[in-house]
């Protein structure tokens, strides 16, 4: 009889322990699945900060592009002129000769990236891939390199020279024209430079073949980067689905 009760108590005992354990299974399932949960969305949350910094990424890299469009189809009539290939006033020659010193810079918006690696949640991105092309784009040095060779060349030795050789011009465009005093350059004892002393200036000529050249590597090299780009977002957007 009481070694019944004893073999009863034994079997409650381990029934309780079996309970207890599978209740503490459950609840670190739950708590798992609730990490795991709170990780995806966060990870979806981070993603998307992406896809909007990379989007902004894109407007401004489809600016560049314009712009250097613009700065080099200004430069290439300069060098008409100065070949004879057609007659322009000297005010429109200026007025576009102006962009040889004009710079264009990229720079990607990297706050949300930076922030992932600063604080670890980088591993959130759990596609490898994904994650070797954010890596990739973030430390790209193409486009860098154009960048930087436009603005050593415009900032150390096309803009020296020409503060030597002429007259700079007014600001002429309305907006910039009430914030900046207009000179009289005929006031001045130093003449403006003819037409004729650009065409007969090889320093100009060489400048003007380099700048373009520049910008068209620039330009180049932006516009591989806007595929990059494009490839990234689609990425990210398989992600979040």
């Amino acid at each position: 009889m009481e070694q019944n009760k004893t073999s009863k108590y034994f079997k409650y005992a381990i029934g309780e322990i079996i309970l207890v354990v599978i209740g503490i299974l459950i609840a670190l399932s739950i708590n798992t699945w609730n990490e795991n949960n709170k990780s995806e969305k966060e990870a979806s949350f981070q993603l998307s900060k992406l896809r909007d910094n990379l989007k902004a990424d894109k407007l401004q890299l489809k600016n560049a592009i314009a712009s250097d469009s613009l700065y080099v189809d200004n430069l290439l009539f300069c060098i008409k002129v100065l070949s004879n290939e057609i007659v322009a006033p000297r005010d429109e020659f200026l007025n576009r000769f102006q962009y040889i010193s004009s710079l264009i810079n990229f720079d990607p918006t990297r706050g949300t990236f930076e922030g992932l690696i600063s604080s670890g949640k980088i591993e959130l991105i759990s596609n490898q891939n994904l994650l070797d092309d954010l890596f990739s784009y973030y430390n790209a040095s193409v486009y860098s390199a154009w960048d930087s060779a436009a603005k050593d060349y415009s900032r150390n030795v096309i803009m020296p020279y020409i503060l030597g050789f002429d007259h700079i011009s007014n600001a002429t465009n309305e907006t910039e024209g009430q914030y900046f005093t207009q000179f009289d350059l005929s006031k001045f004892s130093v003449p403006s430079k003819t037409i004729d002393d650009y065409k007969n200036n090889l320093f100009i000529l060489n400048a003007l073949r380099q700048k373009i050249q520049l910008l068209e590597g620039q330009k180049a090299a932006y516009i591989e980067l806007l595929k990059v780009i494009d490839s990234l977002i689609n990425n990210i957007d398989t992600e979040l689905k």
